[in-house]
């Protein structure tokens, strides 16, 4: 089996209805869909129930938050690749899975466009191909537009439930930093995000990029065990974030120069 999709829901049932309805209109079939529900009220579950027969797997019951109940339904998938198409979120058009496989891809990580509830695309940096590490400090991709190889979380871990919003950037950025990983990128529009949730948490978000920026990237700036007397004044005078603010700034500047945006088919 090529692919599995993996829904999480929670108390979301028109959400839930609209992500149901897009998934079932795709011409690409390939796929078994999983549905982790967080023990909803609101007749969410006996809509899951009622269609129990689309579903490989299923649950309705309480979770530890999103990144549990997304590891949940990592933890069932049989597919090739993993798509996290959350409740209320959607495929762009019936034509959106087919876009992605309908030739021979092996990379690990596999993505497209979203299209944001304003009409802009989300991550709009990252739409281009040959994506660096660096590319990974202020930007993200878009998970429902994203088809992660399942064995990548086998390599790399599940996600860290720690974090409350940014475990998909903080995956995302270890697996392009520390491991390397190979991605491919359709210059399309594959999802339409429906907004809202735990990520329009702008504090705590920033708190927890902040977090895993230190422990992913942190290497590249300084090795404390091979301290020099040069990486001292750069403490002690509070120089370390110009430094590296000036070398990030001209690292994407000349990987922008060597890589043209990419026309997003559909945008």
């Amino acid at each position: 089996m090529k692919l599995s999709i993996i829904t999480i829901n929670y108390n979301h049932l028109e959400g839930l209805k609209k992500t149901f309805q897009s998934v079932k209109e795709q011409i690409w079939c390939d796929y078994e869909w999983i549905v982790i529900d967080g023990g909803s009220t609101d007749g969410s579950k006996e809509f899951i129930v009622e269609h129990q027969d689309c579903f490989a797997y299923w649950c309705s019951e309480p979770d530890g938050g999103v990144y549990n109940a997304m590891n949940k339904g990592i933890v069932r998938a049989h597919g090739e690749y993993v798509n996290f198409m959350n409740s209320g979120d959607t495929f762009f058009d019936s034509t959106s899975l087919s876009k992605v496989f309908s030739q021979l891809r092996c990379s690990d990580i596999l993505y497209g466009a979203m299209l944001l509830p304003n009409g802009k695309l989300d991550h709009s940096p990252m739409m281009k191909s040959n994506l660096q590490w660096f590319d990974f400090y202020e930007h993200t991709l878009p998970h429902q537009a994203s088809f992660i190889r399942r064995d990548l979380f086998d390599r790399i871990g599940l996600y860290d439930e720690s974090y409350r919003i940014a475990a998909d950037w903080y995956f995302f950025a270890k697996a392009f930093v520390w491991h390397k990983v190979t991605s491919d990128f359709i210059p399309a529009l594959l999802a339409r995000f429906e907004g809202g949730g735990l990520s329009s948490n702008g504090d705590q978000a920033e708190v927890e990029n902040q977090r895993f920026k230190k422990e992913v990237f942190g290497t590249y700036l300084l090795a404390v065990r091979d301290r020099t007397m040069y990486f001292d004044v750069i403490h002690e005078y509070h120089l370390l974030a110009i430094l590296h603010s000036v070398l990030y700034r001209i690292a994407r500047y000349w990987h922008n120069r060597k890589h043209e945006n990419v026309k997003i088919e559909g945008f």
